[in-house]
C-alpha cells in the first residue's frame, strides 16, 4: 500500500533531521528501497542505502554546526507512484528560511522509495554553498561552507 503523501513527507523531513546514526540507518531502511537513487544539485546519482547514509551524515556535518533544520512546506501531491513536495531549510532558532527545495519521489509497489529526484529553489543567502564537490560530482575537498555576513544564524 502507498503512503498518504503528507505523511510520507513528515517521514521524509524528519530523516534529514535526525541526528542519531542509528536512527537515520533504520528509517532510511523502513522509507528507501534497497536499490534506491537519490538525485540532487551538482552530484552524481547516489545508489542504494548506505550512500544514501552518507549523504545523510554529511548534510548534518555541514547544516547542523550553522544552526539549520529542515521543515515540511506541508503540501504534498501524490498520484500512481510519485509524490512531489516541498521542503525549507531554516535556522532552528528562528524559523527563518535559508533556503528550499523540492523533491519528487518514485514510489516502489511496496511504498518505498525507489527514487527521489531533489531540486533547489533558494540558494542560501547567508553562506557561500560550497559543497566540497566540482561540477562532476566527485569530492575534492571537505565542505566548509563560507559565511557571506547576510542573515543567518
Amino acid at each position: 500500500m502507498l503512503p498518504r503523501p503528507n505523511e510520507l513527507l513528515a517521514r521524509y523531513v524528519a530523516l534529514w533531521n535526525e541526528k542519531d546514526p542509528r536512527r537515520r540507518r533504520d528509517m532510511v531502511r523502513a522509507m528507501y528501497a534497497p536499490d534506491c537513487v537519490y538525485v540532487f544539485y551538482r552530484k552524481d546519482p547516489i545508489r542504494g542505502h548506505a550512500a544514501l547514509l552518507d549523504q545523510l551524515a554529511y548534510t548534518h556535518e555541514v547544516y547542523g554546526p550553522m544552526g539549520y533544520e529542515f521543515r515540511s512546506s506541508h503540501n504534498a501531491t501524490g498520484h500512481h507512484d510519485v509524490v512531489r513536495f516541498n521542503w525549507v531549510m531554516v535556522t532552528a532558532a528562528t524559523g527563518e528560511m535559508e533556503m528550499s527545495g523540492q523533491d519528487i519521489l518514485v514510489l516502489a509497489e511496496d511504498g518505498r522509495i525507489q527514487a527521489d529526484y531533489q531540486f533547489h529553489d533558494r540558494m542560501p543567502q547567508s553562506f557561500v554553498y560550497n559543497d566540497g564537490y566540482e561540477e562532476h560530482g566527485v569530492a575534492v575537498r571537505h565542505a566548509q561552507p563560507t559565511r557571506t555576513g547576510v542573515t543567518g544564524p
